[in-house]
């Protein structure tokens, strides 16, 4: 590896222009002033108008949709998760499961705060963070209403235990399935190395949500009678739905798990689009939902505009060069050193996704570090370092990620309103602690 003092690659008028659009884009996420997907939509258009993609084979629209393109199966996993899990839900089996918990631990405020804690994760593993966040805040202020509990506490611990567990396995979060599929990481692979890491970030994270909230946790008494009157089977709203509903669910979870085995040993390929819409469809016509009412009431089309969006607005930086001129950066900053990198990637990640959404920052990310590899650099470990850093510093502020965002506006419909600059004080501590845990095991693991 020969790495130059100086960076070579040069930035032209339309590369000048993609980074200001991405700023203006990033300042308004930011500031939450116009919707999101206003914001999104607007500046990919504004780059197609200026002519950033054009080429002399395709015209600009051309270039631009070739990133959506390439991102198709992307989404076409959240379509399909979006419609299973909403179909599923309607059973009430994820209400019904929450308040077992809930009488299992007795109601006691603090044993309730892992126990609800360990359930987000645990859903997000498997259901992806935004369709978990989507059933079980409802719940939430259901039990916090019930039971006079303090609704801080069990917000931050859902929060932070739906952006640590989306970096387990590529179908937990957008941003870990994106970095996955275009990287070609294998399942087992993301959960061997980040999901092994995660289980320790969600021990550190649960003993500390406790220690900042003991006090206001001590300060409740549940009363037995209150709990008592929870009925887990009064939950359950559709049993048909439950009894064909769920091993649908769990059957499409399979397949996208055992997807790389199915290709090795039958040469077929399935890809996670295909597994989940199909799934999704089936489900349908299974429980006899009318497609309008489906993508009226369950799809969230806010979220497919918004990643259609980013992908056309980062596809931007890489289509000019300013990514390639950003891994050339980083690597003059750390002279290649694959300690340092793992340092910046992990940390900076971690500090960055707390205050700009953590999937642009993981795009843009993702195409920085395929030019350093290109350049002759180790990468294997900054995949895992952006990866659960992205995460970790997506439960860094309430508009870190679209999980948090949805989470809060539920939130505040029902009067329960989280503050920025207090959530981002008792949040951002657990980001710098939980990076530099996150950096140590990568370091002592890849530098002997």
């Amino acid at each position: 590896m020969i790495l130059g003092s100086q960076t070579t690659t040069t930035l032209t008028l339309f590369s000048l222009i993609s980074i200001v659009i991405l700023s203006v884009v990033y300042f308004f996420l930011i500031t939450e002033k116009v919707n999101k997907v206003i914001v999104a939509i607007l500046g990919a258009v504004t780059l197609i108008f200026l002519q950033v993609f054009r080429t002399a084979e395709q015209s600009s629209q051309e270039g631009a949709f070739w990133f959506i393109n390439k991102n198709l199966d992307i989404l076409g996993f959240v379509l399909g998760m979006m419609v299973l899990i909403g179909i599923v839900k309607e059973s009430g089996f994820f209400e019904a499961m929450a308040i077992w918990l809930v009488k299992k631990v007795k109601g006691q405020p603090a044993a309730l705060l892992i126990v609800f804690g360990y359930l987000t994760l645990l859903m997000t593993i498997f259901f992806s963070n935004i369709p978990t966040i989507l059933i079980l805040t409802p719940v939430l202020i259901v039990l916090i209403r019930e039971l006079k509990l303090p609704y801080m506490p069990y917000f931050f611990i859902m929060i932070t235990m739906a952006n640590i567990g989306g970096a387990t396995t590529p179908i937990s979060d957008p941003t870990t399935y994106y970095q996955a599929k275009t990287v070609g990481l294998g399942f087992l692979e993301v959960v061997k190395n980040s999901g092994s890491m995660v289980f320790v970030l969600s021990i550190v994270s649960s003993f500390y949500t406790y220690f900042v909230f003991r006090k206001d946790l001590k300060k409740v008494t549940v009363s037995p009678k209150d709990v008592s009157a929870f009925d887990p089977k009064s939950a359950i709203q559709n049993k048909r739905i439950l009894k064909l509903g769920l091993p649908l669910l769990f059957l499409t979870i399979a397949l996208m798990v055992l997807k790389d085995t199915i290709r090795r040993k039958t040469g077929i390929t399935l890809e996670n689009a295909t597994i989940t819409i199909a799934a999704s469809f089936l489900g349908i016509l299974l429980f006899h939902k009318e497609p309008n009412m489906i993508f009226k009431k369950i799809v969230d089309w806010e979220i497919l505009a918004f990643f259609s969006g980013l992908f056309v607005i980062v596809g931007a930086l890489e289509s000019t060069h300013v990514i390639e001129k950003l891994s050339e950066i980083l690597l003059v900053l750390t002279g290649g050193d694959l300690r340092s990198l793992i340092v910046y990637i992990s940390m900076g990640s971690g500090l960055l996704s707390t205050f700009i959404d953590n999937v642009p920052y993981n795009i843009t990310m993702v195409s920085a570090i395929q030019e350093m590899a290109q350049k002759g650099i180790y990468v294997y470990p900054l995949w895992w370092a952006l990866n659960l850093g992205t995460s970790i510093g997506g439960a860094g502020s309430p508009i870190a990620a679209a999980c948090n965002v949805l989470a809060f506006s539920q939130a505040g419909r029902e009067g329960f309103h989280v503050r920025f600059v207090k959530y981002l004080l008792i949040a951002f501590p657990l980001v710098v602690i939980n990076t530099a845990i996150v950096s140590t095991i990568l370091t002592l693991t890849y530098i002997k």
